[in-house]
């Protein structure tokens, strides 16, 4: 978000807070409270927090579920990238997705692939790098054709 200028957590009330974000052009600002952004917009400021916390608190543990479910097909290249980026130097970042843009943003040393046949069995875990995968990853996926 280019034009994000400031986080604030002013007191409403006695014992209460509301985030609000504020955001800044050379034509003007304006301040939005934390709970009207869009989800992808949550999910950005999410993102900021915890590469500042990773940087400034870390080494953290980041277990994050579809991190790219409300982002613009266009944004979750950066956004992948950023996270691991981050992580590269200490901490551990965790991701699942269905999205192909976010899948194709690991390498298959770092990838497992989690399936199981039924509800009634154990889901298997295997490294995508164990995986039998005829042509590109995204259309054997999209095909079913990923051999375990």
């Amino acid at each position: 978000m280019p034009d994000l200028k400031d986080i604030k957590n002013p007191v409403v009330a006695k014992e209460s807070r509301a985030l609000e974000v504020q955001f800044a052009t050379e034509q003007g600002s304006t301040a939005i409270p934390f709970s009207d952004l869009s989800d992808g917009e949550k999910c950005f400021m999410i993102c900021a927090m915890v590469l500042a916390a990773n940087s400034a608190y870390g080494p953290l543990l980041c277990f994050w579920d579809e991190p790219d479910s409300h982002l613009a097909l266009s944004e979750v290249g950066h956004f992948v990238a950023a996270l691991r980026q981050a992580f590269q130097s200490g901490g551990q970042f965790i991701a699942t997705s269905h999205n192909p843009e976010a899948i194709r943003r690991f390498s298959e040393e770092n990838t497992l692939v989690l399936y199981r046949k039924s509800h009634l069995e154990p889901t298997n875990v295997r490294a995508l790098n164990q995986v039998q995968v005829q042509g590109d990853l995204i259309s054997a996926l999209i095909r079913d054709d990923v051999q375990p």
